[in-house]
């Protein structure tokens, strides 16, 4: 029997076990926070805190938002920015601020950026710790040369089931560390010259660490799907993509996906796997576009399980100062050129160049049928552990080539 002494310390010791468990899953009590809500039928007189009371600018939404907090923008076409440098908006590592569209609600951010060129959101500096979500930003109404760039110190943003559209810039140019995008679309991002220094890309890694590509659809970019120049950049993963239909410039020879150093800035350890990339360069005024290029000044890159088709140029290319480059695993299949490879060091295997038998080019299926001479015909590499549609690898005896496990 256990005496009120005991008892009283045996509950608190559960108590705080519990209390402790809590903490692990969940994170600091910040990361529970407050919600607010803004609407194009709401008030900047109402408290904020309920779909009955929202707000009617993202500025007053904006405004009381501390680590922890979401905010939700209801449906419909805003032409304000989200501005999260007036106030200084930033998140905790255990409070991330969300900032996202109303869930099953269409939210077009559609700014006219008249001065500053931040794009359609400012959140420049040392900020972080930030989550943007399903929303929509159209550049239909921006200025040339203004896209969204993440840079001056920002960190650890996270940008989810976005789309970002009709720029005449870049879309997405980023220089800052720990940036991740995940199922977005980004696509048909314009450039009016047809110039070097003019080529407008889906996406601009400058530079930065630890980045991640997920899961995103990247197409219809005049200027290129990826580029990752001139860093330093290491450890960025671009998986599980399908980056298609870009350059439509006869001067740029950026095609899916391009990494390319510097003599005094390298591209270091990046892993590029589980990509579909094709027709890129498939336009008649393109140029000389490859599906993934390997460039000069970068080490230790891993091109695994892609599946690389109908691109301009080359399917895949490896510059001759590359080091130390690992292509395993990759069909290239119906491009202008299937290989080429001058790099030191590179690990070649496992790759085929013949008809892999896809289910369907015209309608740009690329799984593979049963008889494909693709099929457990890989390397199993214990880094890919998922396919394109993160089913399980390998299925059969061992890993299938290229981005699709047959199923």
């Amino acid at each position: 029997m256990i005496n009120q002494v005991g008892g009283f310390r045996l509950r608190t010791f559960l108590t705080l076990c519990a209390s402790s468990l809590l903490f692990l899953i969940l994170g600091p009590l910040g990361a529970w926070g407050s919600t607010y809500y803004v609407s194009t039928s709401g008030s900047d007189s109402n408290s904020g805190t309920s779909t009955s009371q929202p707000f009617r600018t993202i500025a007053k939404g904006v405004k009381p938002l501390r680590p922890g907090d979401t905010l939700y923008i209801r449906g419909g076409v805003w032409t304000e920015r989200i501005d999260l440098m007036t106030p200084n908006t930033n998140g905790t590592s255990g409070g991330y601020i969300k900032i996202a569209g109303y869930p099953g609600e269409q939210v077009t951010i559609r700014y006219a950026d008249t001065a500053g060129g931040y794009g359609p959101i400012k959140a420049r500096g040392t900020r972080g710790y930030l989550i943007f979500e399903n929303l929509i930003l159209d550049g239909v109404n921006m200025p040339s040369n203004t896209g969204w760039l993440i840079r001056d110190g920002n960190h650890h943003f996270i940008l989810r089931n976005l789309e970002i559209k009709n720029f005449k810039a870049t879309a997405l140019g980023i220089i800052a560390n720990d940036i991740q995008i995940i199922n977005c679309k980004i696509h048909d991002n314009i450039s009016p010259i047809n110039q070097a220094g003019y080529r407008h890309y889906g996406i601009y890694f400058n530079r930065g660490s630890n980045g991640l590509i997920q899961g995103s659809q990247i197409y219809r970019n005049d200027g290129g799907g990826v580029q990752v120049f001139p860093g330093p950049v290491s450890n960025l993963v671009i998986r599980n993509n399908a980056i298609y239909s870009n350059n439509t410039m006869t001067t740029s020879p950026i095609g899916g996906i391009i990494l390319q150093g510097t003599s005094s800035s390298s591209i270091s350890s990046t892993k590029i796997y589980n990509n579909l990339v094709y027709k890129n360069g498939s336009a008649s005024d393109a140029g000389p576009a490859s599906g993934i290029h390997i460039g000069d000044y970068s080490s230790g890159t891993k091109v695994l399980n892609n599946t690389v088709y109908g691109n301009r140029n080359y399917g895949v290319v490896v510059g001759s100062k590359a080091s130390s480059t690992a292509i395993q695993n990759n069909i290239t299949y119906g491009n202008g050129k299937n290989y080429y490879s001058y790099g030191s060091g590179t690990a070649f295997s496992n790759n085929i160049t013949v008809d892999p038998k896809f289910v369907s080019t015209s309608s740009s299926n690329f799984q593979l049928q049963s008889s494909s001479p693709a099929v457990n015909k890989g390397v199993s590499l214990s880094s890919v552990v998922n396919d394109y549609r993160n089913f399980p690898r390998p299925k059969g005896s061992s890993h299938d080539i290229g981005g699709y496990e047959n199923y």
